[in-house]
């Protein structure tokens, strides 16, 4: 290509960049709303059950025991 042929090319990074700029722009100045603060994956917010209930993780019944273990402690006693 000779040097004299220029093309528009060259523009199209700064132009892009120039639109996203002033959308940017346009959105923290608040003429338009943010597109994307009302948008939401699924159709509603997830609930998550809380315990009130707490187990003593010391308490003999509530710890796990394992069925399979060869080893065993000899500071555990089970008689």
């Amino acid at each position: 290509m000779p040097k004299d042929q220029k093309g528009v090319i060259h523009l199209a990074l700064p132009l892009v960049l120039l639109l996203i700029a002033a959308a940017v722009a346009l959105i923290y100045f608040g003429v338009i709303q943010n597109p994307l603060k009302n948008l939401r994956i699924g159709s509603s917010v997830p609930k998550v059950d809380l315990k009130k209930e707490y187990k003593n993780p010391f308490d003999k019944e509530t710890q796990y025991v394992n069925p399979f273990e060869t080893y065993k402690n000899p500071f555990v006693t089970n008689i």
